[in-house]
Formats: C-alpha cells, sequence, structure tokens
C-alpha cells in the first residue's frame, strides 16, 4: 500500500515537473515550437536580444584537469573547480614563450610533470584566444605566426615554476616562466578531494592520457526535454533576425530567408539547419571567435555547450552535464559549426546543425551506474577485435536516450566514450559492430 502511494506522489511530482516546464518554455520564448504564431511578420519583436548571452570563458573551459601532487594523479571534470584554476592562473605573472622540444623523442619529456596541474582540451584550441579569452598576460608577439599556435594541454610546473601549452599534433612544447602562489592551485585539491578521481600511469596505451585506478561510478540523470522555438535560433543566427521572412510547408518544415542566409527547422525530426555568409567584421578573426558569435547568442537556450573538437573548418560544440559532454545517436546536445574558405572575392560561408530538443529541468535522482576502469574498457576493445592503433582519444560521457512509456523524458546515462579512426563512438557500440563502424556520433 505505502509503495503504491509513493508511486502515485512520484508520477504527480513528475507531472508537476513537466507542466512546469511547459508554462517556463512559454513565458520565455513567447509561443511553442508546435505553434508558428505568422512566420510571414518580419515586424516581430525581437526580444531580449541583449540578454542571455553565453560566456567565452564557459564555451571553451578546459574540460578536465589533472593534479600532479606528491607522486599521485587525480583528475575532475567539475566545471566549478576547472573554472576556479583558471582565474587563479589570471592573476599569475608570466614570462615570454619559447620553444622547448620539437618532435616526438623531446616531446614524451613533457607528457606528466612530477608536482603540478594540467588542464586539457580535448580538441586544439588557439592559444592567442585562449589568452584573449581568460585574460592571461602572456606576450605572443616574438612568434612568427602567432594566431596559428594550437595547443591542447596546459601545463604548471610547480617544482620549476613554468607554464608549458602542449601540441600533440605538431609534436611542439611552448614554455615560459610563472610566479604565483601554487597553494591557490594546490588547495583546490585538498578542499574538494571527494571531486577527483584516483588515476595512473602506469599500462598507458596512449602515452598523453591517464588510466583510472579503478571503476567509476556516476549518476544516472533524468531530464525534461525542452523543445526551443524557431525564434531562439533565428535570433541568434540572422545578422537582420527582423528582416528574415518565414513560412511553414505541409510537412511541418519552417524556413527563414533573409539575403544569403536560411534557417530550415525540421518540426518531426527536430533538426535546425542554417546556411549563410559569415559577417564581414569576423571574416579575418580565427575559427573559434568566428563560431563563438553564434553559441553566444543562443545564450543558455540550448544548455551549456562548450568547445569539444575541431577537425579543419568544423568546431564540435556539446552541452555538457555535470562536467561530461553528452552523446546521441540523432546528435541531440550537439552544435556543429563548418566555416568555408572564401570563393575568390566572396565572403566565408557558414552551415550550422543541431537539435530543437534540449535538457533543461534535472529530475532528482540517487541512481549511480559503475564504470569499468578506462584500462579495462580499452582491453575490452582489444579482445572485441579492434585495432588499439587506431584509438585517438576517450573519454567518460552521458548517452542521451528517451525514456520508454515517458513522454518528454530523457535519460542521460554515463559510459566511456572513444574516438577511434578520427570520429566518436560509445565503447559498448565498437565492442558490438566491430565490422559495422560507421559515421560515430
Amino acid at each position: 500500500m505505502g509503495l503504491r502511494i509513493s508511486e502515485k506522489i512520484l508520477r504527480g511530482i513528475l507531472i508537476v515537473l513537466i507542466l512546469l516546464s511547459i508554462v517556463f518554455s512559454y513565458n520565455i520564448w513567447l509561443a511553442p515550437t508546435n505553434r508558428t504564431p505568422n512566420v510571414n511578420s518580419n515586424t516581430q519583436t525581437i526580444n531580449n536580444l541583449e540578454q542571455n548571452y553565453a560566456k567565452a570563458t564557459d564555451s571553451y573551459l578546459p574540460i578536465r584537469g589533472i593534479w600532479d601532487l606528491d607522486g599521485q594523479k587525480f583528475q575532475t571534470n567539475s566545471e566549478n573547480l576547472l573554472a576556479t584554476a583558471q582565474a587563479r592562473l589570471t592573476e599569475a605573472d608570466y614570462g615570454e614563450l619559447s620553444i622547448v622540444a620539437q618532435g616526438e623523442a623531446e616531446m614524451q619529456n613533457y607528457y606528466q610533470v612530477n608536482r603540478g596541474m594540467e588542464l586539457n582540451y580535448e580538441g586544439q584550441f588557439s592559444l592567442a584566444e585562449y589568452l584573449k579569452v581568460f585574460d592571461i598576460p602572456i606576450n605572443i608577439d616574438n612568434f612568427d605566426q602567432p594566431n596559428r599556435i594550437r595547443f591542447n594541454k596546459i601545463q604548471i610546473d610547480f617544482e620549476n615554476n613554468h607554464i608549458r601549452f602542449l601540441n600533440y599534433a605538431r609534436q611542439t612544447v611552448y614554455q615560459g616562466d610563472i610566479t604565483f602562489s601554487t597553494n591557490t592551485l594546490q588547495d583546490i585539491y585538498e578542499n574538494n578531494q571527494s571531486r577527483f578521481i584516483p588515476m595512473t600511469e602506469e599500462n598507458q596505451i596512449i602515452p598523453r592520457l591517464l588510466q583510472t585506478e579503478g571503476n567509476i561510478r556516476l549518476k544516472r540523470y533524468n531530464y525534461i526535454l525542452t523543445t526551443q522555438s524557431y525564434s531562439l535560433f533565428r535570433n541568434a543566427f540572422f545578422r537582420e533576425p527582423v528582416g528574415a521572412k518565414g513560412q511553414e510547408n505541409e510537412q511541418g518544415v519552417q524556413s527563414f530567408v533573409s539575403g544569403q542566409e536560411e534557417l530550415i527547422l525540421n518540426d518531426d525530426q527536430r533538426t535546425v539547419d542554417f546556411s549563410g555568409e559569415l559577417p564581414k567584421d569576423v571574416q579575418s578573426d580565427s575559427i573559434y571567435a568566428q563560431t563563438f558569435g553564434y553559441v553566444s547568442r543562443l545564450g543558455t537556450g540550448v544548455g551549456n555547450l562548450r568547445y569539444f573538437d575541431r577537425e579543419g573548418g568544423q568546431i564540435t560544440y556539446r552541452t555538457f552535464v555535470e562536467g561530461y559532454p553528452i552523446f546521441s545517436e540523432s546528435d541531440k546536445g550537439k552544435m556543429v559549426v563548418t566555416i568555408g574558405d572564401a570563393q575568390n572575392d566572396e565572403a566565408k560561408s557558414v552551415a550550422i546543425q543541431m537539435s530543437m530538443d534540449t535538457v533543461q529541468v534535472p529530475i532528482p535522482s540517487d541512481e549511480e551506474i559503475e564504470l569499468s576502469s578506462s584500462l579495462e574498457m580499452e582491453n575490452q576493445l582489444v579482445y572485441a577485435g579492434l585495432d588499439i592503433d587506431k584509438v585517438e582519444s576517450y573519454i567518460i560521457g552521458y548517452t542521451w536516450s528517451d525514456v520508454d512509456g515517458a513522454n518528454r523524458l530523457v535519460s542521460l546515462t554515463p559510459e566511456w566514450y572513444v574516438k577511434y579512426d578520427g570520429n566518436w563512438f560509445a565503447a559498448s557500440q565498437l565492442m558490438a559492430s566491430v565490422t559495422e563502424v560507421s559515421n560515430g556520433f
């Protein structure tokens, strides 16, 4: 009897949360997506265009940090702790950078430090953009092409008072002096030990990636699904949103056009596709600055979008939950921005693909999932017949899946993800379909 009452109470709470989500979405965006009031109107009020902008310090925050203390290594994905560490670096004084290692043999000496801290990006990031975004007072004008320097890892060496930027693709290490109190960084670990995962250098398959010491327990989350209206994307992507004229066809596809810009929203597939030309004032900027303008104007409407990876002219941003990226077979929780080269005297092109769906309202849960250690996961890949030399990276991510029998409810389950032969896959997917590896996530 008590169990039935508890189930009824839980069901009632869930219904209330869903209703609140709908009400909030309506109030914020004026109209739900299944209603399109006069999409041809070019006089509809554009509300709050100067509010709710995403910050570059949030979108370009490193995705994981490692503290190397007294021979032990600890990793955290906590956004709060990483932001705090980044703020401490802003307060330091720095010397001029120089190249101290080139080539694999020399670079191997800098993969790890005995005492220090590391901040890691998954994809390469621009050094010039990093210094500008986080207000780090390092002058790099002594290099011939400073705006072309990129890196994957920031390394703070407590023993030698050095800061280093490591670029794995070019096998190059940039180093400079740093002057500050190392206690300000050590205290972040000492005061938050429960938010760190023990790591080890033993049995490394990829030299730059540490192994977890053991299995990992992380929470499974349930979220209420939120579908954003067309106005959010129109206001964020068009240079002049008021002038974008729209129409809706019989298949429920809405489109907006203004000059060379076009936005297509498919209500059935919940997809967003935008194409156009880059504004003139950002044509000469880095690809990171060019793409961030679109991310910034989305604000928090599609969750916590952060830079994840880069392939040529394509930047991938992902929604992060509790410091971990979301993956989905239908590309939910993902924003891909592609910058095309200018042809003749024409402007550079931009193309954006993402989903109208996002997760914003969490439902409390104490359920935990135990993941195998990273070494065991890699061994399972080998046993399944995969070529371990094609494994480029791995990370814990949250898998987006709809909850059966529960409308507008999403489950986020932690699992290992592997970058294999250039694409991201769930480790379980790789092992289950060795002969059918396709395009990844």
